[in-house]
């Protein structure tokens, strides 16, 4: 037969999950229940049949981070008679929060903290794993939410790809962390390697991609982490001095000092030397591609300084300079250049 059982949503407080649901009280002889627990994707537990009440609770307590679900079964003597799973749920055991997603392929990596992703695997074998880091989007400047960039640019490249929001506490960090911690960065490589090792992607077969901020992450994972190449328009090298020149709104100035720390001064220091110190120490350098807008003040303000470095070091690299002015034009022309420039590296 089947049975209407009334299941309330599955709900998260106090760090305990809760799922409530009922029958009918005339309906209720002979019926047992039982439910898997899972994490992830994963059923890490699996509770037996037991007495089904006219009201039945059924609470969890998470001890570790994830995508929480129950498969709820329901049987009349041997038989089945309802096998439902629950609604998945992101919930951050260790601040007790309940985190919430935008995109319907969008997951919650987590690890220090969480991270927020979207994975696209390739469409047969891949042996290259492509990162996407996002800029700043112009609502961010107004206190909005950080955004995904390039998803439709790189719909044509059939390689394993890792989108990355960088969000932390709800607002950018270029992808390290507050207060010149690198809690957010060790997440975000944590996943990366994740992915990696899962594909069996070497980090030679890494490519990081992004312009502005995202150009900026690009160049900093790269370089640190030893990827095999990274594709980056307008950069910003100096942040704080950029942060600093443009946090003209309440909003933005608040972001800017949480992301300087408690000692605004020493924070200033690090965001403005992070760039250049991994590429004073750093032994071996990815292949890179640079464009930027001849125009573009992030062309002799932050990229030719940087340039400049390189030079020093008799890194190489290949510069590609468009004449237009504005930085927000970054994304017209940066585009084209990112999807011209992998579709090249790939057939290779």
């Amino acid at each position: 037969m089947k049975i209407k059982l009334n299941r309330m949503p599955m709900k998260y407080s106090h760090g305990k999950l809760k799922l409530i649901f009922s029958v009918p009280a005339k309906k209720i002889e002979n019926l047992t229940y039982a439910y898997y627990i899972y994490q992830d994707g994963k059923a890490i537990q699996k509770i037996w049949y037991q007495p089904l009440e006219t009201v039945t609770t059924i609470q969890v307590e998470p001890l570790f981070s994830g995508a929480y679900q129950l498969r709820l079964f329901v049987k009349e003597g041997d038989t089945i008679i309802y096998n439902e799973l629950t609604e998945t749920l992101n919930i951050d055991c260790k601040n007790q929060a309940l985190l919430t997603t935008t995109l319907a392929d969008e997951k919650i990596f987590f690890n220090d903290v969480p991270v927020k992703y979207l994975f696209q695997p390739a469409e047969g074998a891949s042996d290259t794993l492509l990162l996407s880091f996002s800029g700043l989007y112009s609502t961010e400047f107004q206190g909005g939410p950080p955004v995904y960039n390039h998803i439709r640019t790189l719909e044509p490249v059939n390689v394993h790809k890792l989108f990355l929001l960088d969000s932390y506490q709800e607002q950018f960090c270029y992808y390290v962390g507050f207060n010149r911690e690198h809690d957010f960065e060790r997440a975000v490589i944590a996943l990366i390697t994740k992915i990696a090792n899962q594909y069996n992607i070497s980090a030679k077969r890494i490519i990081a991609t992004g312009s502005s901020k995202g150009g900026a992450a690009a160049l900093y994972y790269s370089v640190k982490y030893n990827f095999g190449k990274a594709i980056i328009g307008a950069p910003q090298i100096y942040i704080a001095d950029y942060l600093n020149k443009r946090a003209n709104s309440p909003s933005m100035r608040e972001r800017y000092e949480r992301l300087l720390g408690e000692n605004q001064q020493q924070g200033q220091r690090f965001w403005n030397q992070l760039i250049l110190h991994e590429v004073a120490v750093a032994e071996k350098f990815p292949d890179m591609y640079f464009h930027v807008g001849e125009g573009d003040f992030h062309y002799p303000q932050h990229l030719a300084p940087l340039l400049q470095h390189l030079d020093k070091r008799g890194v190489a690299y290949q510069l590609d300079l468009e004449s237009y002015e504005n930085h927000s034009d970054t994304g017209l022309y940066f585009a084209p250049f990112l999807l011209r420039t992998i579709q090249a590296l790939v057939r290779k």
